[in-house]
Formats: structure tokens, C-alpha cells, sequence
């Protein structure tokens, strides 16, 4: 089981309240939480001791180092690594997951302008759960774990 917080803000479009599981309270040491492409559906990561996340980060240094790329401890920050990291985890039905609450959208008009502060106080919800996998990367060589990880690099270098 995990509960996730959520927050009620309400639309300063169309004035109603919408409700957005966030991910923003998980404040446990070495654990990020994964999230569907829906963010309906969420899963419990532990980075520390996890071979794949060690490997990872080891990856950036190196692809950083071999391709001239600028200041690699950059890339290792969390703000970076959680844009990074879903490339190494398998899709969920189909779809890349993610380690960042998405973008807010009212579900009743369309608009993404919301007011500042909670309509109502924080609750928790309990939420549905898939297990995190490794297969396809570790189906790979490091040669192209390697090649995956520059891809990446090259498309969050404008971001940053």
C-alpha cells in the first residue's frame, strides 16, 4: 500500500476545485516515487543499494567525461537524475514514467492556472501500485546504456 498526499486547488479559470495526488510530501531518505504516465498509478523506488541507479549515475560521469560535456556533477543532482533516471526503468503500459509530479490541468476547461493555495486541507489517499523494472536496460550492452544515457544528456542539455 502507499498513500500519496493530495491537494484540492481551485481553477482561477472556471473557479472549480480539482484534486492532484502530488508527490511532493515523500520525504524518506534514498526513495523517489515513480508515476505513471496518467499519474494514476505510482510505485515505491529504493536508490539506495539498487545496482541499476549505482550503475547509472557512474554511466552520466563516464558519458560526461568521454563526449566533453560540461561540469558531469551537474548531472547527478536530483533535479536532474529524476529527468534521467525513467530512461533506465521499463514503461508502464507502453508509457515512460516518471519521478516528477505532471503537469496541472483543470478537468473541467482545459486550463492549467490555478490559485496558490489549498481550497482544502491536505489529505492522504491510498493509491494503486506497479512494481518498478530494469528489464530492458539490463538487457543491454553498456555500450548502448551508454549511447541511451548521451541521448538523454542531449535532449535535457536545453532544459537546463
Amino acid at each position: 500500500m502507499l498513500y500519496l498526499d493530495t491537494e484540492v486547488v481551485k481553477c482561477l479559470k472556471c473557479g472549480k476545485d480539482n484534486a492532484f495526488v502530488t508527490r511532493a510530501g515523500i520525504t524518506e531518505y534514498g526513495v523517489w516515487i515513480a508515476g505513471d504516465h496518467n499519474c494514476t498509478c505510482f510505485s515505491r523506488v529504493q536508490l539506495i543499494d539498487n545496482p541499476v541507479f549505482d550503475e547509472f549515475l557512474e554511466l552520466i560521469r563516464q558519458v560526461c567525461i568521454e563526449h566533453n560535456i560540461d561540469d558531469p556533477e551537474k548531472y547527478l543532482l536530483p533535479e536532474i537524475t529524476t529527468k534521467l533516471f525513467p530512461f533506465a526503468c521499463d514503461p508502464v503500459d507502453g508509457n515512460k514514467i516518471s519521478f516528477r509530479d505532471g503537469p496541472r490541468v483543470c478537468r473541467y476547461c482545459g486550463s492549467n492556472d490555478f490559485a496558490n493555495t489549498l481550497s482544502k486541507p491536505l489529505y492522504s489517499t491510498e493509491v494503486e501500485t506497479f512494481d518498478v523494472t530494469f528489464d530492458s536496460w539490463n538487457n543491454r550492452t553498456q555500450d548502448a546504456r551508454k549511447q541511451m544515457i548521451f541521448n538523454a544528456l542531449t535532449d535535457i542539455r536545453n532544459e537546463i
